[in-house]
């Protein structure tokens, strides 16, 4: 029985063979991603291959020395830029997604045949087993070759096993697997600092080596080139790493019960020094990552809605950075969320009546201080520090008004034992009218703000301060 084994593992060293199939995509529509992939090892004999699906020619050609492996797909524009990767139209009709299939590749010395069963919907045919006569369902990944399956493939990794912080800097250990050594370059970069330290050494597979570097931020950005493999796109290592407690991207406003028609919304808020990546940031749950191609720049703020479009009106300009995030329905009396960097949790806030937040609706609340706030987009001197109880009340008539309506302006009272200064400032941030109110216990006066004459299309702010103390109020004004 062992023989026959060796003899059959032989074979395949020797011979094409297919390597992965996708009957069923589900990312683009069948006529555009049904595709089958197949592996040329060193040793063959290259010339002419044939293959043939339900008894149906789908391509034929002539095999260079310098292909590794062939990519039959509907649409070859979906074919990945690869050293070795000949890319080629896969002909004939569509790839059955309900019953059995049959699949020959044959050449002047080889011959292979796929007998594959039902698809499942998105999922790809890989070939495994130990004699490599089995399939296995995985997530597709059309010309790149999988290390996991595949027998003969170099892929380099480099797995973080230990990281803490030291008196002086951060220590650790890290390992190297897929390939017999490799030399690397490391950069560490701190994130609430500008620092810069790299790393250069050879890591041998299996063994555990330790690095140091003498970088004391409490957040840095570890980026670690490796050389070119069988398998790209995983070549190079960009992660985030931070203390307990100083991880550079935060909640800073919720909005759990806006006013009727507007949509619920999250607020981030990176107050480092360097710009942060989202690819691998999420509210904890599935289908919540963030954009993989968008980054959250130094001192920016960024919106997290469901409605992007409605959010956008909300705002009323283009300014302030908003992402599509399908974070469910946020519960108005008690709730929580949990911003996560990878599987790690970086952050979390919480409201309800056992916490110190309890959202006032329809107003949002700023995390850091649990009072009431409005202000999408940007942060105020007050959102990011804990305040104690403000030291006056305000009243306002409306939240919503249109210059078609001039009889109704916004009109504010306030009541307070010290002078306060009101201020009308554009959801761009600039301030557009400023006027400080005397001291008014009994809280009877009204005042008009010329939101009418002076505010701009969309979200406008009041900004209500005495003293340290602060509140501020979102206004929209339509046409």
């Amino acid at each position: 029985m062992k023989l026959l084994l060796l003899a059959a593992l032989a074979a395949w060293e020797a011979c094409p063979y297919f390597s992965e199939i996708l009957p069923d995509p589900q990312e683009v529509e069948d006529a555009r991603g049904e595709f089958a992939e197949i592996r040329l090892p060193e040793k063959f004999r290259r010339g002419t291959l044939s293959v043939v699906n339900e008894q149906k020619k789908v391509w034929s050609g002539i095999v260079s020395d310098t292909v590794k492996r062939i990519l039959l797909i509907r649409d070859t524009s979906l074919c990945p830029l690869l050293k070795g990767l000949l890319c080629r139209p896969l002909t004939g009709t569509a790839l059955p997604n309900s019953r059995e299939a049959m699949w020959t590749l044959s050449s002047p010395s080889c011959a292979d045949t796929a007998k594959l069963p039902i698809p499942k919907a998105g999922e790809s045919f890989v070939r495994s087993g130990e004699a490599f006569d089995a399939w296995e369902w995985e997530k597709p990944s059309p010309g790149i070759p999988n290390g996991i399956f595949e027998k003969g493939i170099v892929d380099c990794h480099l797995n973080i096993d230990t990281l803490i912080y030291a008196e002086n800097g951060w220590r650790g250990e890290w390992t190297l697997s897929g390939c017999d050594s490799a030399e690397i370059d490391a950069k560490f970069s701190g994130i609430t600092a500008f620092a810069e330290k790299e790393w250069r050494g050879t890591l041998f597979r299996g063994v555990r080596s330790p690095f140091f570097t003498y970088l004391t931020a409490d957040a840095f950005h570890l980026t670690v080139k490796l050389p070119e493999d069988d398998v790209p796109g995983n070549d190079f290592v960009d992660s985030l790493f931070a203390k307990p407690g100083a991880f550079p991207v935060r909640f800073t406003e919720v909005h759990p019960c806006p006013e009727e028609g507007m949509p619920e919304w999250i607020e981030i808020y990176n107050p480092a020094l360097r710009e942060v990546s989202l690819a691998q940031m999420s509210l904890c749950k599935d289908k919540t990552q963030f954009p993989s191609a968008v980054s959250i720049q130094k001192h920016e703020s960024i919106v997290l809605a469901k409605d992007t479009a409605a959010m956008r009106l909300y705002v009323g300009n283009s300014e302030v950075k908003i992402l599509p995030v399908n974070f469910g329905y946020l519960k108005n009396a008690a709730d929580s969320l949990y911003l996560c960097y990878g599987k790690e949790k970086v952050d979390s806030v919480f409201w309800g009546k056992l916490t110190q937040i309890q959202p006032k609706c329809p107003a949002g609340f700023a995390v850091a201080s649990g009072r009431s706030e409005d202000s999408p987009g940007f942060q105020t001197p007050g959102s990011l520090a804990r305040d104690t109880a403000l030291p006056f009340q305000v009243e306002w008539n409306a939240r919503v008004f249109s210059r078609k309506k001039s009889a109704n302006p916004l009109m504010v009272r306030i009541r307070s034992e010290l002078s306060v200064t009101v201020e009308l400032i554009s959801g761009k941030g600039d301030l557009l009218w400023k006027k400080e109110l005397p001291a008014e216990a009994s809280g009877n006066a009204w005042t008009e703000i010329p939101l009418l004459q002076k505010g701009f299309p969309g979200a406008n702010f009041l900004r209500f301060s005495a003293g340290s103390h602060e509140k501020r109020v979102g206004v929209v004004l339509r046409p």
